[in-house]
């Protein structure tokens, strides 16, 4: 028989649950909210009506302390990256907790868009149980029965309501998680986060536009929207003039350090030798290993024909600046990032093999062209988005060589 009954581990690990340092803060969160709803399912599903009244009480328990862990961890947060002056008392009042969100009157829609949502069920749990021993306890601390005011509660009504609040829980926790990365790219001001300025930019006509009517129009329902006076407002615009992405948006162009079109289309060109489109690409009709071989040095050699091409034309620099926009496209990093990420890549390429190398992989990329033009809209190049969506120029059609014949 074991000393410690709930943590000796048998020969069987399919079943080991990772805590303490190999957990995560926010299992708990999800942990004490997913009990709750598979309580309530279980309840039920199963029909298990003599379980009604002792069953209710950790479902509601589970849903509270859920909030309240979400609450504090939210806290936590923002108190970490400065946005909040300073913590909430170490408590188990989730009234007090969710008043504490809101006051600070976070800069950014979405967290208190999410905060609003969450608190009908802040005010429902907190209404019988303030301080989270009235769910825990049969007598509270003054010696009264508990929840003495509440005679029922429906467990159907109550997985209802879970299912709500799981998603709300969710999108706070993973808005907190994305706002608290976006802050380290230093695009925000004192009223608007980085999403925020992105769903301005959204909302702006282009520039060609500005001193308009339309302008005006946009200008009045940004600052309804987000709450913001005329010196918010320009602030804002400041930033998103400043930000690669979001004056791309309202039709700015941006530069790449060194990278120029030309060159990206130079590129491409050889990428397309590369990879036909497939479409097109009549089928092929094996004939045993020796056409395998032949096309497998036919691939060889045409590869190293697209490397060679581009050999003396494009600079380590321009190399770097290349890598960075694809995988800008990709999504790797943020655009306010991109000439860090650049001269990341820089690094490696410090003589002409290296270079070669670095092209081969690049050409070998099957979705380079929609990285690329990805890339090239988050990093502001409108000019280059539009040459890589047009269709490539046609070239009078090559004899097709025997797949057997000798070179």
């Amino acid at each position: 028989m074991s000393e410690y009954p709930f943590f000796s581990l048998s020969e069987d690990s399919t079943w080991n649950a990772c805590i303490g340092q190999q957990g995560d803060e926010l299992h708990y969160v999800e942990g004490y909210l997913e009990a709750a709803s598979e309580l309530a399912n279980a309840v039920i599903d199963k029909n298990m009506l003599d379980k009604r009244d002792t069953l209710v009480l950790p479902i509601l328990y589970n849903a509270r302390h859920a909030i309240e862990l979400v609450l504090k961890y939210v806290a936590g947060q923002l108190f970490d990256c400065g946005v909040l002056a300073q913590r909430h008392p170490a408590n188990h009042d989730i009234k007090g907790l969710w008043d504490h969100l809101v006051a600070a009157d976070v800069a950014d829609e979405a967290i208190r868009n999410h905060l609003k949502a969450l608190e009908r069920f802040v005010i429902s749990l907190d209404r019988i149980d303030d301080d989270g021993q009235e769910l825990r306890y049969h007598v509270n601390r003054d010696g009264e029965t508990s929840l003495k005011g509440e005679p029922l509660a429906n467990i159907v009504v109550i997985r209802d309501n879970l299912k709500e609040l799981s998603s709300v829980v969710d999108g706070l926790m993973h808005r907190t998680i994305n706002f608290v990365a976006e802050r380290k790219s230093g695009t925000y001001t004192s009223r608007c986060s980085r999403a925020d300025l992105r769903e301005i930019a959204g909302m702006m006509p282009a520039l060609a536009d500005w001193g308009t009517e339309a302008f005006t129009q946009a200008k009045n329902a940004v600052k309804e929207r987000f709450t913001l006076s005329n010196t918010q407002f320009s602030k804002a615009i400041d930033a998103i003039k400043a930000n690669r992405e979001f004056y791309g948006m309202i039709g700015g162009e941006t530069d790449l350090p060194y990278l120029l079109d030309d060159e990206v289309m130079l590129v491409v060109e050889q990428w397309r030798i590369l990879h036909p489109d497939r479409e097109e690409k009549k089928p092929e009709v094996g004939q045993g290993s020796r056409f395998r071989s032949a096309g497998l040095i036919a691939n060889i050699k045409k590869r190293r024909e697209c490397v060679d091409a581009l050999s003396g034309t494009i600079t380590s620099h321009e190399a770097a600046d290349l890598e960075a926009l694809f995988y800008l496209g990709r999504g790797d990093f943020l655009p306010e990032q991109f000439e860090d990420r650049a001269a990341t890549y820089l690094e490696p390429l410090s003589d002409d093999a290296e270079l070669r190398a670095q092209t081969g992989r690049m050409l070998d990329k099957t979705n380079l062209l929609v990285c690329l033009e990805r890339g090239a809209r988050r990093a502001g190049r409108l000019s280059l988005v539009e040459r890589l969506n047009s269709p490539p120029a046609q070239h009078p059609p090559q004899e097709a060589k025997d797949p057997q014949a000798r070179e």
